[in-house]
């Protein structure tokens, strides 16, 4: 036991009576008995530890596998299919329009749901951490992606958006994507109306996104972000309401659903307002 330097801990393999090899940690600690300089040593079996952090290495890597399949192959099948059928607008017979606008509403939320499928991968592969962001910026363009996409919506945005700096990153988009898409998707009045309002303080910042929709039951509101253990599996979660709960719990903020008047749902986004120093 002779030099500081060295290593106290030690990953080796052991061979067991049988001839067994298994993976242990040697840990070694210098003190001193009865006036005289020894060691001890522990030796910790780390074979099922070792076989856990292998399994976790396999499931990344199937992950990144199928985050690469929905963000290309996938994704570009489905944009052709909205292509096509929206080139075949007009030119089919009248009984069958109804079936066209089908195929294109349906292509159309799958596109949305595989950008939101890789945008909870990039978030489970841990590949963005927080940083500082403007709030305006992804708000409009997630505004003005969603009045393209439904042109037959209304959105309104109340006074003008402020111009703050939150904590947050680039996945910001995503949260104020999947709210709006989730007004709308999920409306049953004849003509969806979103109103987009934005208020803040010295602390945070609070973007409530209100719909003319069925609403949400207070029992379920809870649920439908999958908040707790449970995650997805939670019952009335769905994969676009989860992502904005992991995204915005991880930029230190909260997100919550409340009543709208006379009718509807009004979900709220609260941020963390950058310090001065954070924010350059």
């Amino acid at each position: 036991m002779s030099g500081d330097a060295a290593p106290t801990q030690y990953e080796i393999e052991l061979q067991t009576a049988d001839g067994e090899l298994v993976s242990v940690e040697l840990s070694v600690s210098r003190v001193e008995h009865d006036g005289e300089p020894a060691a001890v040593s522990i030796c910790r079996d780390i074979t099922d530890r070792q076989q856990y952090q292998q399994r976790l290495e396999e499931q990344r890597d199937n992950l990144e596998l199928l985050n690469q399949v929905v963000r290309h192959d996938i994704r570009n099948d489905l944009q052709i299919v909205v292509a096509y059928s929206e080139m075949l607008e007009g030119n089919v017979e009248e009984d069958a329009e109804g079936y066209l606008q089908s195929i294109r509403e349906s292509a159309r939320n799958a596109v949305d749901l595989t950008a939101t499928a890789r945008d909870l991968a990039d978030v489970m592969l841990q590949q963005h951490e927080r940083g500082t962001i403007e709030l305006a910026r992804p708000l409009e363009q997630q505004i003005e992606s969603i009045r393209t996409a439904h042109a037959a919506a209304v959105i309104n945005v109340e006074d003008s958006i402020p111009s703050v700096t939150v904590y947050g990153n680039e996945m910001l988009d995503a949260v104020f994507r999947n709210l709006l898409q989730n007004a709308i998707q999920h409306n049953d009045s004849e003509v969806p109306e979103i109103t987009v309002s934005v208020d803040h303080d010295t602390d945070a910042v609070r973007v409530a996104i209100a719909d003319n929709g069925p609403g949400v039951p207070e029992g379920q509101r809870e649920e439908i972000f999958g908040k707790g253990e449970k995650g997805l599996e939670s019952d009335g979660s769905g994969i676009g309401l989860y992502l904005v709960y992991t995204l915005v719990d991880s930029y230190g903020g909260s997100v919550w659903v409340e009543d709208n008047d006379p009718e509807g749902a009004v979900f709220v986004v609260e941020l963390p307002v950058a310090d001065a120093d954070d924010a350059n």
